[in-house]
């Protein structure tokens, strides 16, 4: 058996979410989410520094992107891009796939915005919610990420014992 050691850390996973495409742009209530550049290469380079330098494994590091492709329509999959769903089932992944100890590491580069509150008996009745705002905010479906909800979605992860480190870009 051998016992050398590896160029790898194990015990470490991240969660990388870049939004540049926001699609449809305009709102309900019409105001507009402009799309961004630099975000979906900002976690790039995460990605990059996480497996270069770190040696991360790839199946360590789960990734939403939309990347801006000059029209209202991201590049990528619908399974790959940093909806509400598949953001809150990335964050689900990643607990059940890190174990007691284990670091976790999650960038979001993308759009915040403030939302009436979803939570009137919490926050009041003319409370507000800080949001990370998904790539498909604009459509009748979508629903913004929600600070108690992602306060509840840290929280299940250091319940768990893991090492949270949360970047907000």
């Amino acid at each position: 058996m051998n016992m050398s050691p590896t160029n790898q850390t194990p015990n470490f996973y991240a969660l990388l979410i870049g939004i540049d495409c926001y699609m449809p742009n305009r709102l309900p209530n019409g105001n507009e989410i402009k799309s961004l550049s630099g975000c979906v290469r900002d976690i790039s380079n995460v990605e990059a520094f996480l497996k270069e330098t770190w040696k991360i494994p790839e199946n360590h590091i789960l990734k939403l992107t939309a990347t801006g492709s000059g029209s209202t329509q991201p590049l990528e999959p619908p399974d790959r891009l940093p909806t509400y769903v598949n953001m809150v089932a990335k964050f689900r992944e990643l607990t059940a796939i890190a174990n007691k100890g284990d670091q976790v590491y999650i960038h979001y580069s993308g759009h915040g915005a403030r939302a009436k509150t979803n939570y009137p008996k919490i926050k009041g009745a003319n409370g507000v919610d800080e949001t990370l705002v998904p790539t498909d905010i604009g459509k009748p479906e979508a629903q913004h990420l929600r600070d108690l909800e992602l306060a509840q979605l840290l929280k299940e992860m250091v319940d768990k014992g893991l090492v949270v480190t949360l970047v907000l870009d």
